[in-house]
């Protein structure tokens, strides 16, 4: 046997396993849509929250959040705490600042408006 063949005969079980999980993902997604979809529309019950929510994207501070929202930053990590808690948001991965957050779920994803920011 090649050492390409070995490599390909150990790598199976691995790839059997990433199917698996691909598969599963999209099962819970599925089955957890419409769950995901009324949580959102509850917890996020006002435009400036959608907009909040929609701009945690785990790179903007909660600063330039209340820049572009005139929400105050307090409201804003109150919110975010409270997402991050219910699991609709999480702590960010595309950034190594301490307690920046990021949405979970795209709005658009679930048919939910995503405000425009006022000038």
């Amino acid at each position: 046997m090649s050492r390409s063949d070995e490599e390909r005969a150990e790598l199976a079980p691995l790839r059997e396993v990433a199917e698996s999980l691909r598969q599963l993902v999209t099962w819970v997604r599925v089955i957890g849509y419409p769950t995901i979809k009324q949580t959102l529309e509850t917890v996020l019950d006002s435009d400036e929250k959608r907009l909040v929510y929609h701009l945690t994207d785990g790179q903007r501070s909660v600063r330039e959040i209340e820049k572009l929202t005139r929400v105050n930053v307090r409201q804003i990590s109150e919110w975010g705490q409270e997402w991050e808690r219910i699991g609709v948001a999480e702590p960010s991965r595309v950034s190594s600042v301490r307690g920046r957050r990021q949405r979970a779920f795209d709005l658009a994803d679930f048919g939910l408006e995503i405000p425009e920011i006022s000038s």
